[in-house]
């Protein structure tokens, strides 16, 4: 996953790491597949996160914001090499021949291009970036003196609030107390709906979201933490 490590408790990496990732694998002739499922079309800020380092993978995996959730689609991007060193007559045998059931399913293949307009046309992207600066304010303002709160990491428009037990130390709660869990489920009575990765908290919010809304969503994930924490 580039620059961000989704599953591993939205843990934010370099750009230069990537780049020397990218220099690693011309040296060793080694292909670099970049996972942007969770990271492409405009989740860190640029359509892509690999752009954010300048580099370009070998392959790319793409889902999710590709059709905005709405269907499931996916797509594997290939470089030209990789495309022609699969592309031949049936019967010389070197063809991929790769297929699913619902491959090129219609219905998900419309939900992407309506997706693609509406980022191209309402230039969501600028808007996006625009939000994170003042989500990233807000939720600074908000728990960046929290006595819970270890460390708010942000890149684009997703942002997440590591819990800690002290935060001088940054020493964790007991995982068993699953302190997280517990946070979403307050915040469903709220109206709010949280995705708790251990004691991280983060937000992936639409990328076309309101401020109205994202303040309304803080309102109800700190008074969340509060009632299962203490103020």
């Amino acid at each position: 996953e580039p620059l961000l490590q989704g599953c591993a408790g939205m843990r934010i990496y370099p750009e230069d790491y990537l780049r020397k990732l990218r220099a690693l694998c011309d040296a060793y002739d080694v292909l670099l597949i970049a996972d942007e499922i969770a990271t492409g079309f405009g989740r860190t800020g640029r359509l892509f996160a690999c752009e954010r380092a300048g580099i370009t993978p070998d392959l790319m995996c793409l889902s999710k914001g590709l059709t905005s959730g709405y269907m499931p689609t996916a797509i594997t991007v290939v470089k030209e090499k990789i495309y022609e060193a699969f592309y031949a007559d049936w019967s010389e045998g070197k063809g991929f021949m790769q297929g699913h059931t619902y491959a090129g399913n219609p219905l998900g293949c419309s939900a992407a291009l309506a997706v693609l307009d509406i980022l191209d046309e309402e230039n969501i992207l600028e808007r996006a970036e625009e939000t994170a600066a003042w989500l990233t304010a807000r939720m600074t303002e908000t728990f960046g003196a929290h006595p819970n709160v270890g460390e708010i990491r942000r890149i684009g428009l997703i942002h997440a609030v590591e819990l800690v037990e002290d935060r001088e130390t940054k020493r964790p709660f007991d995982g068993g107390r699953r302190l997280g869990y517990a946070i979403y489920c307050r915040a469903l009575r709220h109206g709010l709906l949280l995705r708790p990765l251990g004691d991280v908290l983060y937000f992936n919010p639409p990328l076309n979201i309101g401020r109205d809304d994202l303040n309304t969503a803080i309102a109800w994930m700190k008074a969340s933490m509060d009632e299962v924490l203490g103020a």
